[in-house]
């Protein structure tokens, strides 16, 4: 359907389900949620990354993962490739790539552990932390912001569901491998 100035809407049925309104969900079928609950979170995660692509301002173009593994690397100091990967669920090959990038440009440093010459730690230079730590009060107002359109109730119930459908496909990869 298109709207008076020609755009294409959903039907108010339609909308009023991606709304979240109860009534609506209510009324899909049961066969339906599964799906319709695919499509909220495909929507969902393309919506976060625009957001954050227009609401994080960084100094730095790297891309999400590279970011993601710096605000890792500062937390945790330091970490083998294969703790990295399974903290950014990538697999090893990704968490290659990245750290070849970010050492590329004196972002992170990678060494060979001294008790397993088969194991390689990767942590961030001084540099890379002090900017990092400079910057993370601002984004982390920004994340709050964003998650303040939930009561404390709503957010701790969102963090728990979406950490068991994180879970459940990290499951379901697994076994297909």
């Amino acid at each position: 359907m298109r709207d008076k100035e020609g755009r294409i809407s959903p039907p108010e049925k339609i909308r009023r389900v991606f709304e979240g309104e109860v009534e609506a969900l209510n009324k899909v079928p049961k066969n339906k949620r599964g799906p319709l609950g695919a499509a909220v979170t495909l929507r969902l995660g393309h919506l976060f990354s625009r957001w954050l692509e227009r609401n994080i301002d960084t100094d730095w173009s790297g891309s999400a993962p590279q970011l993601m593994l710096i605000a890792v690397l500062v937390r945790h100091k330091t970490l083998t490739m294969g703790e990295a990967a399974e903290l950014l669920d990538v697999t090893p090959r990704a968490i290659t790539r990245l750290v070849d990038s970010l050492e590329k440009e004196e972002l992170v440093t990678r060494q060979v552990s001294p008790h397993d010459k088969r194991v390689y730690l990767i942590s961030v230079t001084a540099k890379t932390e002090a900017k990092a730590r400079q910057m993370m009060p601002k984004h982390e107002k920004k994340m709050s912001e964003l998650f303040s359109v939930f009561s404390d109730a709503e957010l701790l119930e969102y963090l728990r569901l979406s950490s068991k459908l994180a879970e459940h496909l990290k499951k379901d990869l697994k076994n297909n491998d």
